[in-house]
């Protein structure tokens, strides 16, 4: 017999370092392709969505395991994890929290080698820190490249900080002031001004977080000492202390946090906090558990055994095992809840419902069959044609070919639903404030028109057009005794061109 653990969207996010936007939109869309394979909603209550625990943990190790690809190619990073990531680095490049219209998704692990598009191994970076981590030339040591690592994995507990909900209060302290130690540390490894920025900017942000933290109530046995600890910690929030000497007392709090609610080493992990290369499953990243939560641990659940439906090769009929991600071994815990059946190939409903295989297929492929597992997640209504809704089915969107339908004025309901109206909304250009016009000329983003599409709005970078002093003449208008052939005797520029200017070429 399963029992069923029903979890929030909120503590599913906690459990995965997931946002409960991205787990909605794992409800509605596959993210790996060739798979039909969503998270499943189990209820919803008013607002809130509700989870099976099992389904949300088989769901967040199946996208750990490698993704599919076509040969030769990378597994495209879905729409919404990117803008998982996007979020987490509030919208900017994580590193230098600046060049919005520039940033773009970069693994951690190369994805040419780990096949692995899980957010935790995704960071958001603007297209210079991208291009120098894929080089080496922003990590160029060991060092520096565990920064970056680790940075990534503050930015994650940052976020699962502000999803506690206010029943967790007391483990929510135990998460800031882990967090706070976290930032403790990276702010000793930092060597650039750059990285030291970086980690300031989130630690700012994470203590700010603390006086939002009431007491647990006055009958809990440790009332006392937790009362103790908030009240140190409120003091140290409110003093002029410089931040890493706080960061550094909140570190020193969190083992007395420890102490006093009688947390001990998590018994799979050792106190690191991860496992295999992720978040410990156990503690959550945390590092420490309750005793009594510590003496329920199984490790033999975390053995490595023979996948059940590839039986350690890794491979079924030729592909990839899609049980184990061709890993040919898994957790035992999660083969135990394998069922081979479930693996069984059947008709795929869309051919059937055609009378025929259909070479493109986008159910399955062109094969004819799917896993039986997979029917339950395909809905035969996502497949058939709709009117645009942008268009509203003319093919015609401001007198061009329509963006979304590419002018068919049809298109399945499956991208449809996908559309967001309000991306398109017109707004005021940022540029000019909706003048049409910028320095007595016509506006470079807009063209004139004084309105942009709302979903353009993050793709500008308003400071690639402040006026900055010319790199070639230095603002002096001449260069050599004549006229600067940069500037053009201007003696400034917009930075757009200024950041561009290969200076040894006027040498």
């Amino acid at each position: 017999m399963t029992f069923v653990t029903l979890i929030s969207e909120y503590e599913a996010a906690t459990l995965t370092a997931m946002s409960p936007d991205l787990l909605r939109w794992f409800v509605s869309y596959a993210p790996k392709q060739g798979s039909n394979r969503k998270l499943k909603l189990a209820k919803k209550e008013d607002d809130t969505w509700f989870f099976d625990k099992n389904d949300v943990i088989e769901f967040d190790a199946w996208l750990k395991m490698p993704w599919p690809s076509q040969d030769g190619q990378r597994p495209p990073v879905p729409t919404g994890i990117r803008r998982e990531i996007k979020a987490e680095a509030g919208g900017a490049c994580a590193i230098c929290h600046d060049h919005k219209d520039t940033c773009e998704a970069a693994h951690l692990d190369a994805v040419a080698a780990s096949k692995n598009n899980h957010p935790e191994n995704l960071i958001w970076l603007c297209a210079n820190h991208h291009t120098a981590f894929d080089s080496n030339l922003f990590v160029p040591t060991e060092d520096e490249e565990e920064f970056v690592r680790s940075f990534k994995t503050v930015l994650r507990r940052f976020r699962i900080m502000l999803w506690r909900t206010q029943h967790q209060v007391s483990h929510t302290l135990f998460i800031v002031l882990d967090n706070c130690a976290h930032l403790a540390k990276e702010l000793e490894v930092a060597k650039t001004p750059e990285q030291v920025h970086a980690v300031e900017h989130i630690a700012k942000k994470t203590l700010t977080e603390l006086p939002k933290l009431a007491p647990i109530s006055k009958t809990d046995p440790k009332y006392g000492a937790y009362k103790l600890i908030t009240d140190n910690v409120l003091g140290l929030v409110q003093s002029k202390t410089p931040l890493a000497e706080k960061l550094k007392s909140a570190a020193i709090a969190r083992e007395d946090y420890v102490a006093a609610f009688g947390f001990v080493m998590c018994p799979l992990c050792g106190g690191s906090g991860r496992h295999e290369g992720f978040d410990c499953p156990v503690c959550g990243g945390d590092r420490e558990i309750g005793k009594e939560e510590a003496l329920r641990v199984d490790l033999k659940q975390f053995d490595k055994v023979d996948c059940p439906i590839c039986e350690g090769e890794g491979v079924v009929d030729g592909a990839m095992c899609p049980a184990c991600g061709g890993e040919a071994q898994i957790d035992r815990r999660y083969a135990d809840q394998i069922d081979v059946k479930d693996y069984e190939k059947v008709a795929c409903p869309l051919c059937d419902q055609a009378g025929q295989s259909l070479a493109d297929c986008p159910v399955c492929g062109g094969n004819g069959e799917v896993d039986r597992r997979d029917l339950d997640q395909i809905d035969l209504k996502n497949y058939s044609e709709v009117d645009c809704p942008l268009c509203n089915g003319s093919g015609h969107y401001n007198g061009r070919n329509c963006p979304e339908c590419g002018g068919e004025g049809r298109l399945q309901r499956r991208y449809a639903d996908q559309i967001d109206l309000r991306h398109y909304e017109k707004v005021d250009c940022p540029l000019c404030s909706g003048s049409g016009h910028r320095n007595g000329m016509e506006c470079q983003i807009c063209g004139g028109e004084r309105f942009i599409d709302r979903k353009d709005l993050d793709k500008i970078d308003l400071s690639a057009y402040d006026v900055v002093e010319c790199p070639v003449c230095e603002g002096q208008r001449t260069l050599h005794g004549e006229e600067c052939p940069a500037c053009g005797g201007e003696g400034e520029m917009e930075r757009q061109f200024a950041d561009n200017i290969d200076i040894s070429e006027y040498r």
